[in-house]
């Protein structure tokens, strides 16, 4: 008996074997058809076109890859691999920066070299397959010499030092590189193993040996895969799951990886504005300070001429006469020194459920305070601002989250708990600031009842008018400017640690940021637009000094 259950639970685990090895032979039947059916695709749209068409099509690809490579691969490559001023210091020293710049200047002449051979490619003589050739061969050495850039950087770099750039991100530099490079290559070894076809031969004028060219021999035995079928096929399919592993997996996970943010790269210091303070004549009638500590009477909001005063009075308290750089470090420029390369500021908003969480977004509305902010800063700015969903917070590179995000609407809002643990995890652990700006409607109440499930221990805390937020790099003696007022005329926050973690205004700045400005005042507008460049600031130097300590 206990025999026969024996056997028969061998009889199910064999079954179920069976099941998965005949499931993976249809998918790997499948997948090998796909390929099969792609590759005849692609050779029935080139069929029609003669072979000129094919290597000028194919040698212009690898001109203006190689022109857009010598011209901008110091940019790219330094934002690929978030490389730091201590990065480059170390490159500097051992003079590699030096001779990829000689890399660059070869492909610049490769460049240059691949448009002559396309434009030769449609002149059917033996010296334009030399040519092409050449070509072709030049493009597979600079991107040789390439590839041997993107190994050696992230190993020097590592062995000097090893807190400054960790194995993993070596090996994952490694990985990213080399998938980047791979198909490059590939193209080069195609566009020179086609040249060798014998219709290539004969098309260029040139007579054909009697043993078959090189490019026939190997095409045959891609086609009937050798004398071992079954050995050939295996091989395929195992060097296929290593390239897929090792390079086009980490390929296709840096593309669900979003763009890490840089803070501008400098050696700026900390500055205050310089201001006029402009004297107020005294009124006759007494006139509370709202923001005193000792309340004896508080107006109602409809009781605006307190208010209209008070804007008044912030509005023409003062004047800049002048605005030195924004950033830590000491120095005559802008930025801060372990800061990207080129980078740009960028206006980063949350999306959520349950709202207009769009509410006036792009040109004309907040992206008008980046165009402020390079007016007054000088910074680069993104061409547009951008939105995102809470949980892509995580999806930032270590180090390059944005420093800050921006939230407004006028409706309800809906977070999961999840993406609530994520947005505690980015302004606790991350480092960033959550500035929230009031629309109107019920944005007051569901913003404060979405704060209290992120961060159920901190209490909402009037943001002091002497404090630094307020000072740098415009001065508001006042505090944040009120404006609209829809639930207050006082900027709130949450604070972890001594860092602002939440800036709250009451009063709908992104209103006074759109063209137009809802009909207000250009004099309070400025006030709207410099107010937000001192949040932008002040997320920066926090963000900054979280991570690097300075």
């Amino acid at each position: 008996m206990a025999y026969s259950r024996h056997r028969n639970q061998a009889t199910w685990t064999d079954r179920a074997v069976g099941w998965v090895f005949a499931i993976s032979a249809f998918l790997h039947h499948l997948a090998g058809a796909a390929i099969r059916l792609l590759l005849a695709g692609l050779a029935w749209l080139l069929r029609p076109l003669p072979w000129s068409c094919r290597f000028g099509l194919m040698a212009t690809l690898l001109a203006v890859t190689s022109l857009l490579v010598g011209r901008h691969g110091y940019e790219w490559g330094v934002r690929a691999a978030s490389l730091q001023a201590e990065h480059l210091k170390i490159l500097r020293q051992h003079e590699l920066l030096q001779s990829f710049e000689h890399l660059l200047v070869l492909f610049q002449i490769v460049g240059w070299l691949c448009f002559f051979a396309a434009l030769m490619a449609f002149v059917r003589r033996r010296f334009s397959s030399y040519l092409l050739k050449t070509a072709g061969a030049a493009f597979l050495v600079a991107w040789c010499w390439l590839v041997a850039f993107i190994v050696r950087v992230p190993g020097l770099i590592h062995a000097i030092d090893k807190e400054l750039l960790p194995i993993w991100e070596r090996d994952t530099l490694w990985l990213q590189g080399v998938a980047i490079w791979l198909p490059w290559a590939g193209a080069a070894i195609a566009f020179l193993l086609s040249l060798t076809l014998g219709t290539v031969y004969r098309y260029y004028h040139r007579p054909v040996a009697a043993r078959p060219p090189l490019g026939d021999r190997v095409v045959a035995d891609l086609r009937t895969h050798g004398g071992d079928r079954r050995f050939r096929t295996s091989f395929y399919w195992a060097a296929f799951g290593h390239l897929f592993v090792l390079f086009i997996l980490p390929l296709l996970n840096r593309g669900c990886m979003q763009d890490p943010y840089g803070i501008p790269k400098g050696d700026g210091m900390e500055v205050q504005q310089v201001v006029e303070v402009k004297r107020v004549k005294k009124q006759d009638e007494m006139v509370l300070n709202l923001n005193s500590p000792i309340l004896i009477y508080r107006p109602k909001i409809d009781e605006s001429k307190i208010f209209d005063e008070v804007d008044k009075i912030t509005e023409n308290q003062y004047q800049a006469t002048s605005l030195k750089s924004l950033g830590k470090g000491g120095g005559k420029g802008g930025g801060w020194p372990h800061g990207m390369e080129n980078a740009m500021v960028r206006f980063i908003r949350l999306k959520y459920g349950g709202g207009d969480w769009d509410q006036q977004m792009g040109k004309g509305a907040d992206h008008n305070l980046l165009v402020q902010f390079k007016k007054h800063t000088g910074f680069k700015i993104a061409s547009d601002t951008e939105a995102i969903e809470i949980h892509l917070l995580r999806r930032y590179p270590a180090h390059r989250a944005p420093p800050f995000v921006f939230i407004t609407g006028s409706g309800n809002i809906s977070i999961s708990s999840t993406e609530a643990r994520i947005l505690r995890w980015y302004a606790l652990e991350e480092g960033g600031l959550i500035f929230a700006d009031n629309g109107g409607g019920n944005f007051n109440s569901s913003f404060r009842r979405m704060m209290s499930q992120v961060f159920p221990d901190k209490e909402w805390v009037d943001i002091a008018s002497d404090d630094i937020i307020y000072q740098q790099p415009f001065l508001f003696p006042n505090g944040a400017p009120p404006m609209w007022q829809h639930s207050g005329s006082r900027a709130l926050g949450l604070k972890h640690n001594g860092r602002w973690i939440v800036f709250y205004h009451q009063g709908d700045l992104n209103d006074a940021w759109q063209t137009g400005h809802s009909g207000i005042t250009e004099g309070k507008a400025d006030l709207a637009y410099k107010m937000g460049i001192n949040v932008i600031n002040y997320a920066f130097n926090a963000y900054y000094t979280l991570h690097y300590g300075e």
